[in-house]
């Protein structure tokens, strides 16, 4: 008995590339990798311009406060105590429509309402107008001034001695409520400036 051989045909397919496939290829791949580029590059280009017209409008608005602050020529007997200036609109959490207010708060070796006095010749002279007084019988009642711009300039001054309780704790609540001379000074002095609104 002959056993029929049987074969088996194997179909291989031949891939042929040409040239000019190979290069539409790597066309299309060089072209994919230059859009992304390109993207890449514009989306960089807008986040950075868009980076620096932000720190523009707060240094801006940072010249702004600061040159308030200078105006109002205090002068060598108002010390130092705490800066906070910043150029940004920072919004309050809890109210979207108040924003917090740049302060500097100063020492000033002389009674309280004298201080104020002098606070309040120096701030009309830079161009505001007082406006209100909140709080008006507590020891640590506000000024606020206002100018055609729309700009605030709040004040509150009070005796070292209050700021020292507030502080420290000495005197105590229950010392400071025997007090009665309450214009003593030296006194404590912040002033606050907002461009925006009068955040009270």
């Amino acid at each position: 008995m002959v056993k029929k051989k049987t074969s088996r045909t194997h179909k291989a397919k031949h891939v042929t590339v040409s040239p000019t496939h190979f290069m539409i290829k790597r066309s299309i791949i060089s072209y994919a990798v230059l859009v992304f580029i390109f993207f890449a590059t514009v989306s960089m280009s807008i986040y950075l311009i868009d980076r620096i017209v932000v720190a523009r409008e707060h240094q801006v608005r940072y010249d702004r406060i600061s040159k308030i602050y200078s105006d109002l020529q205090l002068g060598d007997s108002y010390r130092i105590a705490k800066v906070d200036i910043f150029g940004d609109q920072r919004v309050y959490s809890w109210d979207k429509d108040r924003t917090y207010s740049s302060s500097i708060e100063y020492g000033h070796n002389d009674d309280v309402s004298s201080t104020f006095a002098d606070l309040k010749t120096k701030i009309e002279a830079a161009g505001f107008k007082q406006f209100d007084t909140p709080y008006d019988n507590s020891v640590a009642k506000q000024y606020h001034f206002k100018n055609d711009a729309g700009e605030y300039v709040r004040v509150s001054v009070v005796p070292s001695i209050y700021q020292n309780m507030v502080v420290y704790g000495t005197p105590s609540l229950e010392d400071w409520l025997t007090i009665t001379d309450r214009n003593t000074g030296p006194s404590y002095v912040t002033i606050k400036v907002n461009l925006d609104d009068n955040n009270e």
